[in-house]
């Protein structure tokens, strides 16, 4: 290679330099969370929200199921609907495009699962004084046995979020194994597991869950951009 064609190559690497963008210092996260509701399909949400309790109302008074059989299993469905409407959908070309957007690609999933995680709360309490309502069951047990579920798959799909790059089908394949799930536990005895486990025990499983999602969460916070490190 000669000069000359070392002297091009360098005057283009400085030409593209000047044209990117320069990365930005970290945005507060109540902008981030503001910009992330924003982001909500008001609609959407409501469909969702009205869905969930009339399930909960119809299928814990069935004798398919029981109250908190119903809960476990209809407490996540929000919490997939929404990643794979938000976060998981087109995921690929956002990690591409991280370094020119005005907020990073890291920062707006962090904001996302936080919001995310405030639609899933809310539906969780009115799913779970719906079912209380209706059947009778303890409320705090019906609370925790639905989040222990929903906690899980909520730290599972952040971490898949920032992980892995091809997740097009990933939300949906987990939304059909937790309707197939759902309806083999109606047919099995696991209402009764449901129901023999401990109070305490579940709040145990409820802990653990809040860890592990706070711990990705800040994970992705002070983790830095992820297009370069995540090519699988």
């Amino acid at each position: 290679m000669n000069s000359k064609m070392e002297n091009e190559i360098e005057k283009t690497i400085t030409q593209l330099k000047a044209s990117m963008q320069e990365q930005k210092q970290k945005s507060s996260l109540g902008t981030l969370l503001r910009l992330a509701a924003s982001e909500m399909n008001a609609v959407f949400l409501m469909l969702m929200f009205i869905a969930v309790l009339l399930t909960g109302a119809l299928v814990s008074t069935t004798s398919l199921s029981t109250p908190m059989l119903t809960c476990f299993c209809t407490a996540p469905m929000p919490v997939l609907l929404l990643f794979h409407q938000y976060v998981l959908r087109d995921n690929g070309q956002m990690k591409e495009l991280e370094q020119t957007f005005k907020y990073s690609y890291t920062e707006m999933l962090s904001a996302r699962a936080i919001v995310i995680s405030v639609c899933m709360l809310v539906y969780l309490i009115c799913l779970s004084a719906t079912i209380h309502y209706v059947a009778g069951e303890n409320f705090l047990r019906l609370a925790l046995c639905g989040a222990t579920p929903s906690i899980l798959l909520c730290a599972l799909l952040l971490w898949i979020s920032h992980t892995f790059r091809n997740q097009d089908s990933i939300a949906l394949v987990a939304i059909v194994f937790w309707v197939f799930l759902s309806f083999a536990a109606m047919i099995l005895p696991f209402g009764m597991t449901l129901k023999a486990i401990h109070t305490g025990l579940y709040a145990l499983f409820v802990v653990t869950g809040i860890v592990l999602y706070g711990v990705c969460l800040h994970h992705i916070r002070t983790g830095g951009p992820v297009y370069a490190a995540s090519t699988r």
